[in-house]
């Protein structure tokens, strides 16, 4: 993984915006002008790690300049495809990419598996093609205006190299709704992401951006399949969405929380290795109900693995400027810390690692799902009968160490009063639209991006509707995204074995009952690893990896909360400041469980204090 820079304008700075996002790629840093654009490359040295391999890569024929960040694990079969017309000088994915594009310009993307970011420019046409994998993993910004096109992997570097950028309202009013800003937005008016499953083509100030893949054309192709069938073709892609992903030139591991998800990918790594397997669990001092590192151990011990327990003591008064630094623009899932920090520990040992991510949403681990049958159940029931019965669970007082489990049944409740795309909206949302408008001195508007892509999906069930929804807001812009941005901060490569597309074309297109049945989550999963790992991991309850929120909020925040959260600052960044003071005591006193909205707003004040002032 790596670094992408592109711009076709004179830079103020050559140096800063080169290295300014060096940890990318520490390997290698270089830059080129060809034709009308300067390119250059941050490489984290994976596969082919020779010099020769060195990016921007210009092809033999000299008429075409690839940059690219990430991987394509099958290069090796296509490059078997493409060997008798071109002459290859390396052994990387890169160059495979570069002139599987050549030959069939956009469409080489259906050939692709892996997680990549990446642009082609034709100097004769003076054209650029650029795309970015079907889930969103890699990530891609951009700037344009009349004459001018910027991209890159991070904001940071368009901010190098454009002044002059506006804070985008709006993206502001959607962080707080969800936590994050959601793509094609970001907290600058004037910058872009690329959504995921697109292409473009610039050429002269003309822009043209393509979608060439949706999970939502496989809904219902397999839908009768026999659960002999389901389980026989699951266990073929699993089994080779890893065997790829451990393809590496440098030391490769897993990230193992002793959780179904990641006990499957090891049970699959260690069925295509050899050698035992590295694997790196995370463990918390002085917070035993967050840890899994117990175990971890055992299915490092059931697998015989090279296990290396991390235990951290984050210290969140110093990371938290390091978060926001990274991310760009204000990102508030806290779990963000702790992928750093064992991002950080694990390159001591290794570079790349396996991770579970994808999984709940593919699968159907998310306690939303379970929610989403319930609702089913219900969903006859009178909305003035949950009107009338509302009132009665606010009076309940919710868990503030960090347990989210009384505030989503408050919240499902809640929900219930509504119309079911906003029912869905309100279980994954935070700050409600009504609390945004008292929070802000001016009203803001903006996009609710989740119910929109809610209710584009043609799928009665909606357990497939809530999951595709969750791939396309909350997996790209919250999971991914953190495990981007963290990962590469330590210079550090993660891949995603459970959220190979294949493997979601065909969960997509089978029966939602193969995910949640007789009252069991992941119920494909479990079923393919009966016998395989032991009964203990695929029968206990999902922790999921999160961080002690009440605990920081208590010690390590404390200080945060008084000085960011102040009436002078507060007011200062245009925020009514008793409706901030009465999230603290609702928080403070037990009835609400505050600790995210709280979070979000400290980040946010930390954004605005390493951006704009």
């Amino acid at each position: 993984m790596c670094g992408i820079i592109g711009f076709n304008f004179k830079a103020p700075d050559h140096s800063a915006f080169l290295n300014i996002a060096e940890y990318r790629g520490p390997d290698n840093v270089t830059s080129l002008s060809s034709g009308k654009f300067t390119f250059a490359h941050n490489r984290l040295s994976i596969i082919d790690l020779t010099e020769g391999a060195n990016q921007p890569f210009v092809s033999a024929c000299g008429n075409f300049v690839i940059v690219f960040n990430g991987e394509v694990y099958n290069y090796k079969e296509i490059r078997k495809n493409l060997e008798g017309k071109y002459a290859f000088r390396t052994k990387s994915d890169t160059e495979v990419i570069l002139y599987n594009y050549i030959e069939k310009k956009e469409k080489c993307l259906e050939d692709f598996i892996g997680m990549f970011a990446f642009t082609v420019y034709d100097i004769k046409k003076d054209t650029l093609f650029g795309a970015r994998d079907r889930l969103g993993i890699k990530p891609f910004v951009y700037y344009k205006n009349e004459k001018q096109f910027a991209f890159a992997s991070e904001i940071k570097v368009i901010k190098e190299l454009v002044k002059g950028l506006s804070v985008n309202h709006e993206a502001v009013s959607q962080y707080l709704r969800y936590l994050y800003v959601p793509s094609p937005n970001s907290i600058y008016q004037e910058i872009k992401k690329l959504e995921p499953a697109h292409y473009f083509f610039y050429k002269q100030g003309d822009l043209k951006i393509t979608k060439y893949w949706d999970s939502i054309d496989s809904i219902g192709l397999n839908k009768n399949l026999k659960e002999g069938e389901i389980l026989e073709k699951l266990d073929f892609l699993l089994n080779d969405a890893v065997r790829l992903r451990m393809i590496a030139d440098v030391e490769l591991g897993s990230f193992l929380s002793g959780g179904i998800d990641s006990s499957t990918i090891l049970y699959y790594m260690a069925k295509n290795s050899n050698k035992p397997i590295n694997t790196f669990t995370l463990g918390f001092a002085g917070a035993d109900k967050y840890d899994e590192t117990s175990d971890a151990k055992k299915m490092a011990a059931h697998f015989n693995t090279n296990h290396h327990e991390i235990i951290i003591h984050p210290n969140v008064t110093d990371l938290l400027p390091k978060m926001v630094h990274h991310f760009d623009e204000p990102f508030g899932n806290p779990t963000s810390i702790l992928i750093h920090e064992l991002t950080k520990e694990t390159k001591k040992y290794a570079t790349v690692a396996l991770a579970g991510d994808g999984g709940d949403e593919i699968f159907g681990g998310y306690p939303r799902y379970e929610a989403a049958l319930l609702y089913n159940k219900i969903k006859f029931v009178p909305r003035l009968f949950w009107k009338a019965l509302n009132p009665f669970f606010k009076l309940i007082s919710e868990d503030i160490s960090g347990n989210h489990k009384l505030r989503r049944v408050k919240t499902f409740v809640n929900s219930l009063t509504k119309p079911v795309d906003e029912m869905y909206e309100d279980w994954v949302a935070y700050f409600s639209i009504k609390e945004i408008n008292t929070l802000f001195k001016v009203q803001q508007d903006f996009d609710r991006v989740v119910l929109e892509v809610f209710n584009a999906i043609p799928a009665q069930d909606l357990i497939i509707k809530t999951s595709i929804t969750d791939l396309k807001t909350f997996l790209v812009n919250n999971l991914l995204a953190y495990g981007d941005a963290m990962s590469m901060a330590n210079s550090f490569e993660v891949r995603l074995p459970l959220i190979d597309h294949r493997i979601i074309e065909f969960m997509t297109s089978i029966s939602s009952d193969y995910r949640i049945k007789d009252g069991q989550t992941k119920y494909s999963m479990k079923k393919l690893l009966k016998g395989k790992v032991p009964d203990e991991i695929i029968n206990k309850p999902k922790l999921g990896l999160n961080p002690p929120m009440g605990l920081w909020l208590k010690n390590d925040l404390n200080g945060f909360i008084s000085t960011y959260l102040s009436k002078e600052r507060v007011e200062k960044r245009g925020m009514n400041y008793q409706f901030v003071s009465q999230l603290l005591k609702e928080h403070n006193s037990g009835k609400k469980d505050r600790s995210l909205y709280l979070w979000s707003l400290i980040v946010l004040e930390e954004w605005h204090r390493q951006n704009l002032n």
